[in-house]
């Protein structure tokens, strides 16, 4: 990486930079002049690419602005009356957070937390679940951490002796916290057995279950055998390595590495390396009923290299048009990209 992209103060250098090659990438002839240049300034890495989304999406949303005919700015009226309710409502809203400290139960959780078992009780179960372009986080009761994808559900059922979870459909990540009781994550015809760690799962397609491993170790097995006994071994992951187990195969598969782009997904802004626009384009479909649609098959092979946030299509839609120099045409329910002159 350059030197400056760890430079606090090379900032500012990184905007003109990035507003530069903004606006050598609008003219007419860029991809014949600009674009070899260009990609490879990208690449000099995550900071200039973020850099350069910055810029346009700066763009995007300043040039419906009417700048000259902004309306008038309204007086104030009633300040002190504002403040006055404000005062009132900060007051309440503080002797209803002493009233929940003092008298409410202690280690009990709102409906988004799982619980942990009551005296007297076996289990405590719960199911959380996100809607589509929903991305929320979880503190569970044992003090790990689970984060649910879009159009996810995740069911937590901690017992007495083990900490049960399934991934019903969706990706979610565990950051698993310390503690004697076991941390297994059900999905498909697998399971995957925690060893202090943070891992995703992910059932994306039908019958088939991704684990990916950011932290820690993880073993992966199949389920619990009919008979009771414990299911086979199918891996044993290290950090940065991923698995796929199709519930139909018994066998397990080549571990491999994952890509990095799939360690981001939390933030909702992916960064995409040597990545390609159909790769884009399909993680991007998952968030949202707008769908981003190609124009021509062979456009799934452009290779795209940024920092794009994926759960905004109709957004990120107007970004890759921008920056591939592609023609952008709206239908009700889905955002098209063409190559121009197609």
């Amino acid at each position: 990486m350059a030197e400056h992209d760890r430079n606090p103060f090379a900032q500012d250098q990184l905007k003109r930079e990035a507003a530069d090659w903004f606006l050598k990438m609008q003219e007419p002839d860029a991809e014949q002049r600009h674009r070899p240049a260009f990609d490879q300034w990208l690449a000099r890495g995550a900071m200039h690419r973020a850099a350069y989304n910055r810029i346009a999406n700066l763009y995007l949303t300043s040039e419906n602005v009417d700048w000259i005919n902004l309306p008038p700015a309204q007086p104030v009226r009633g300040t002190m009356r504002r403040t006055t309710f404000a005062i009132i409502g900060l007051a309440m809203l503080v002797s209803f957070l002493v009233w929940k400290l003092m008298f409410s139960p202690m280690g009990t959780s709102g409906p988004e937390l799982a619980a942990s078992p009551a005296p007297g009780r076996d289990m405590v179960a719960a199911q959380l679940v996100t809607r589509l372009g929903e991305i929320r986080a979880v503190r569970l009761a044992d003090g790990s951490r689970l984060t649910l994808d879009t159009d996810t559900l995740v069911t937590v059922d901690f017992r007495k002796a083990m900490r049960m979870l399934r991934v019903e459909h969706g990706r979610a990540r565990f950051d698993v916290a310390h503690e004697p009781r076991p941390f297994i994550v059900d999905a498909g015809e697998s399971e995957v057995v925690a060893h202090g760690t943070t891992f995703d799962v992910s059932v994306l397609e039908r019958d088939t279950v991704h684990v990916h491993l950011l932290r820690g170790s993880v073993e992966v097995r199949r389920s619990e055998l009919a008979s009771g006994r414990r299911g086979p071994a199918l891996a044993w992951l290290r950090p940065g390595e991923g698995v796929s187990i199709a519930d139909r195969d018994p066998a397990a598969v080549p571990v491999k590495p994952v890509r990095e782009a799939v360690a981001d997904w939390p933030s909702g802004s992916v960064d995409f390396k040597a990545a390609t626009l159909g790769d884009v384009v399909r993680m991007a479909n998952r968030y949202s009923a707008t769908k981003i649609r190609l124009g021509d098959r062979q456009m799934a092979a452009i290779p795209v290299s940024g920092v794009f946030r994926v759960t905004d299509a109709d957004k990120l839609a107007t970004s890759l048009a921008l920056l591939l120099n592609l023609q952008l045409a709206r239908k009700p329910g889905e955002v098209v990209l063409m190559i121009p002159g197609k």
